[in-house]
């Protein structure tokens, strides 16, 4: 059987290529703070808010806000709708509004030598207040799927994992496969089961947006009430 130590040395060298070939891009620091709180039956609400921080870590790029209600149809099935309000920075050195709806559905596989492998699947929608060409006020639409793997170490309440994101845009058809790749290693360390710590790398290879290529911290925080 694999030693705790052996499985995280796994879950850690998987995305090592990513975090080598990523010190020549921009870093930038994200917060992230969530919460859920079961409603009624298999009905809960999520509560996400971010701050995220680019240009060295100097800078804010964006804040947002997402309220979402979910529905778990078993422990190992559910599905949910969201909507985001941003506060983006844009050309203009301003901060502006953008609207973000959607529907997204996970399921979980049952744990397996400790591992645990869950696919998430989210359909989004996208709409610019800032308007620069003609194509800013058109909605953009992507199709976003996540595969994620995480591992439960024996008596500890840490949990390392690493995720992979492919985004692919929709209704508007180009010669990318993909437009971003989104790659990340973390672990999360949870206390009294109520309150989760977590931090993580992320590299960001963006085929559409600026900065191509991207160094991320991510400081979060996850609390049950």
């Amino acid at each position: 059987m694999m030693t705790n130590r052996t499985a995280v040395m796994i879950l850690f060298a998987y995305l090592l290529p990513a975090a080598v070939a990523g010190q020549k891009t921009d870093y930038g620091i994200w917060y992230e703070a969530k919460t859920e709180k079961k409603i009624i039956g298999n009905f809960r609400l999520d509560l996400e808010a971010s701050i995220r921080t680019d240009q060295n870590a100097a800078h804010i790029d964006k804040y947002y806000i997402e309220p979402g209600v979910r529905y778990k149809f078993n422990d190992y099935l559910a599905a949910g709708l969201y909507y985001r309000l941003i506060e983006q920075n844009e050309d203009d050195g301003k901060y502006h509004i953008r609207h973000r709806w959607f529907l997204q559905v996970k399921g979980t596989a049952p744990e397996f030598y400790r591992f645990t492998f869950a696919l998430r699947s989210r359909i989004q929608q996208q709409i610019k207040t800032y308007i620069e060409d003609p194509h800013d006020e058109v909605p953009g639409w992507y199709h976003r799927l996540r595969f994620e793997l995480d591992y439960d170490i024996r008596g500890l309440p840490l949990k390392p994992y690493v995720n992979v994101e492919m985004h692919t845009m929709l209704f508007s058809p180009n010669e990318y496969t993909a437009d971003k790749w989104r790659s990340m290693i973390g672990a999360e360390y949870t206390f009294n089961k109520r309150h989760t710590f977590g931090l993580e790398y992320i590299y960001n290879d963006s085929r559409v947006t600026k900065p191509a290529y991207e160094n991320i911290l991510g400081v979060t925080y996850s609390g049950k009430l």
